[in-house]
């Protein structure tokens, strides 16, 4: 099945809203034409398919990944979090999503300028320009973290060259490093690298990894977008509430 890995608008829910997954009953935290993310009650295993509604909209998709809940959207509801990628582009999950933004009730993530991390949780080893081997640590769209053994200066560009699987071949990205700093582990050096103009490629990239469950999405910096969410959804309402 041909996936379609552009990027789309996604809109955080505030409050997520109820539906049902595989006939349980779950909640939709975010929402876009070409995916949406749960909260649930059991685990799904990546790569499992799933079938949903969230009102009146039916959708099929895959699960990218799925792991324990440490959002606390609601205390009486703990669980599990599931990224799901839709089978095919929703038009009417983008419709409901449009509508609940204009209620308020819904924020365009992308309006946040932030980019979910994704930890690699098996060895993916490449190269950094003429360093090797280095190792991925975690991967966005617009970027990724390597260690290697040397420290390369900030500003420093080169290739970032890995590969996923055999059938794809080996994935080049031209990068800059953006920050280093020694690892606390070791003789390592950690590099943030920027890697632009290539989401498309990295999007297949990181559901590859997802899908075979050698990455998951980095919990931390997902909480941290939705509690700036959630408090830009607070002072939308009530715009002289003042954040201290």
């Amino acid at each position: 099945m041909k996936q379609d890995h552009r990027t789309g608008p996604r809109y955080f829910l505030n409050p997520p809203i109820p539906g049902v997954a595989n006939g349980d009953a779950v909640r939709f935290v975010d929402v876009g034409a070409r995916g949406c993310r749960l909260e649930l009650r059991q685990s799904l295993e990546p790569s499992s398919p799933i079938e949903m509604a969230i009102g009146p909209v039916h959708l099929r998709g895959t699960v990218l990944w799925c792991q324990v809940d440490a959002l606390n959207f609601a205390s009486e509801y703990d669980g599990y979090l599931a990224g799901v990628a839709f089978e095919a582009p929703s038009a009417e999950m983008e419709h409901v999503a449009r509508a609940l933004c204009h209620e308020g009730k819904a924020l365009q993530i992308e309006e946040m300028r932030a980019h979910d991390r994704y930890r690699i949780t098996a060895p993916l080893t490449g190269s950094f320009g003429e360093f090797a081997p280095v190792s991925i640590i975690d991967v966005s769209v617009a970027g990724a973290c390597i260690a290697m053994l040397h420290r390369v200066p900030v500003g420093a560009t080169g290739t970032l060259r890995f590969q996923v699987d055999g059938a794809t071949g080996p994935v080049d990205l031209e990068a800059t490093v953006k920050w280093t700093k020694p690892s606390p582990i070791m003789r390592e050096h950690y590099a943030g690298l920027e890697i632009p103009a290539a989401e498309e490629k990295l999007r297949k990239v990181i559901y590859q990894l997802c899908l075979r469950n050698e990455a998951r999405i980095d919990i931390d910096s997902l909480k941290r977008k939705f509690d700036m969410l959630r408090l830009a959804s607070r002072l939308t309402e009530n715009p002289q509430q003042i954040a201290v």
